[in-house]
């Protein structure tokens, strides 16, 4: 697993226990200090890849982690 990969998963749980739901996109740009829409959405589709997270389709804040 990359690094930020890594760091989305922690920011995502981080999120998700504080809010009681998943951070948006954006949310997760931020909380990882990365400003390319495309970096991100990479690294979430390797996390899918690899199980480590879950996303819901048509829902803005569906990035579940698996564990």
């Amino acid at each position: 697993m990359t690094m930020l990969g890594q760091k989305i998963l922690k920011s995502t749980k981080t999120y998700t226990k504080k809010y009681d739901i998943p951070p948006t996109r954006k949310e997760i740009m931020e909380a990882v200090n990365i400003r390319s829409s495309d970096a991100i959405e990479y690294a979430i589709k390797r996390l899918e890849e690899d199980g480590k997270v879950k996303r819901s389709l048509g829902r803005a804040r569906n990035l579940f982690v698996i564990s």
